[in-house]
């Protein structure tokens, strides 16, 4: 998570390089780039409004929409920004680095910004562009041969 802080200028194909060369895999250090800010973002948000959010993402250059529950980095970030929310305040400036880098915490500082009234609102679909893994499942033989 420090990665987040340390590049917050970087994009997160920079951030998804990094984490790559400290180990990840880069399906895992994509994932963590894309979906630790939804995540962490999704916690801070639904303790402030009253705001639906899409079970589902799509990816530029794919058709159709993907399951974040079926991102099991997904949920982690879900577990992990919780118990930071909840019981880390000494991380406050991680996650709220972490929380920023969203679309969705940008789309509800636009709105707001621009004085809409967000209570009730719903999210549509969160849209990753530039990643190379995001979407794909690896099967039993991927996984074996990789």
């Amino acid at each position: 998570m420090p990665v987040f802080l340390e590049m917050k200028e970087s994009d997160d194909i920079e951030i998804s390089e990094v984490l790559k060369a400290q180990g990840l895999k880069l399906e895992d250090a994509e994932r963590v780039s894309a979906f630790f800010p939804s995540a962490f973002c999704r916690i801070a948000l639904s303790h402030t409004f009253n705001l639906g959010f899409s079970d589902t993402y799509c990816i530029e250059g794919k058709e159709g929409e993907f399951s974040f529950q079926e991102e099991p980095i997904y949920k982690l970030g879900i577990e992990v920004a919780s118990e930071i929310y909840h019981n880390e305040p000494q991380l406050a400036e991680v996650f709220n680095c972490i929380v920023a880098r969203s679309s969705e915490f940008n789309s509800v500082n636009n709105a707001l910004n621009a004085g809409a009234d967000i209570e009730g609102a719903n999210f549509s679909p969160t849209n990753y562009s530039g990643y190379k893994t995001l979407g794909n499942k690896c099967g039993l033989f991927s996984q074996v041969v990789s």
